[in-house]
C-alpha cells in the first residue's frame, strides 16, 4: 500500500497549527477572562454595605491637623493611602466608648491584610483631660494600631461640627470623674480622600463592621 507522504504531512501539518490556534485562542480567550475578573473586582459595582448607613459623599471633610498618640502632630491628609475610621469619644466614658473601641478593634482582627488598608482614629471630645499620654494608655487596649487626636475646645468643637457630631458636658454629683460627656456615639468612615462613605450607629457589632468594612475597602 502506498502513502502519498507529502500529502500526509501536509495534512499533519496543517492539524498541528490548528490545534495550536485553537491553543492560542483558548489561552487568549483565559487571559481576557482574568483580566476582566480583575478590572471587575477593581471598577465593578460594589454590594452595598448592610449594616451602616451608606453616605457616599462627593464633598470631602475639610483638612485638620492635631496633637496625637503618635508623638507629633497629625493630619487626616498624612493618612491619604488609607481609609479613615473616626470616633469622637473620651476616656473616662463609662461604657458606650468602651464598647465602640471593642468591637473596633474585633473588625480590625476578623479584616486580617485588609485591615492595613484603613486607620482608626479616636478624637477626644474633652481634652482638658484627655492628655495624649493617657489617650495611647487607653487605646492600648483595643488595638496597638489606634490613634489618638487632641485638640483645643475650639479646635474640637469645630471639627466635630462639620461631621455632626455634638456633645456636652455633664456635672454629675455621683460620678467619680465630677462630670461626663454626652457624645455622639457614631462611627464615620471616610475614604482615601476624606469624603463619608458609611456611618456605623452605636451598637452595630464588631463582625457587623469588618463585613461592611470589607465591602468598602476593596
Amino acid at each position: 500500500m502506498h502513502v502519498d507522504t507529502q500529502t500526509s504531512l501536509t495534512g499533519n501539518t496543517r492539524q498541528g497549527w490548528r490545534w495550536r490556534r485553537i491553543l492560542a485562542i483558548a489561552a487568549l480567550a483565559g487571559v481576557l477572562g482574568v483580566g476582566g475578573w480583575l478590572l471587575w473586582q477593581r471598577f465593578g459595582p460594589r454590594p452595598a454595605p448592610q449594616y451602616g448607613v451608606v453616605v457616599n459623599a462627593s464633598a470631602p471633610v475639610a483638612d485638620f491637623r492635631l496633637d496625637s498618640t503618635l508623638g507629633e502632630p497629625k493630619a487626616l491628609s498624612d493618612f491619604a493611602d488609607r481609609y479613615i475610621v473616626l470616633y469622637f469619644g473620651y476616656t473616662t466614658c463609662p461604657d458606650i466608648c468602651p464598647t465602640t473601641l471593642a468591637d473596633l478593634g474585633k473588625a480590625e482582627k476578623l479584616m486580617g491584610a485588609a485591615a492595613e488598608r484603613m486607620q482608626v482614629i479616636f478624637i477626644t471630645v474633652d481634652p482638658e483631660r484627655d492628655t495624649t499620654q493617657r489617650m495611647r494608655d487607653y487605646l492600648a487596649y483595643f488595638s496597638p494600631n489606634f490613634i489618638g487626636m487632641s485638640g483645643s475646645l475650639e479646635e474640637t468643637e469645630r471639627i466635630a461640627s462639620q461631621l455632626g457630631v455634638v456633645y456636652e458636658k455633664r456635672y454629675h454629683s455621683d460620678s467619680a470623674t465630677d462630670y461626663l460627656m454626652d457624645h455622639t456615639a457614631t462611627v464615620i468612615v471616610l475614604d482615601p480622600q476624606r469624603r463619608p462613605q458609611v456611618i456605623f450607629p452605636y451598637g452595630v457589632t464588631g463582625e457587623q463592621m469588618a463585613s461592611d468594612l470589607l465591602t468598602v475597602i476593596r
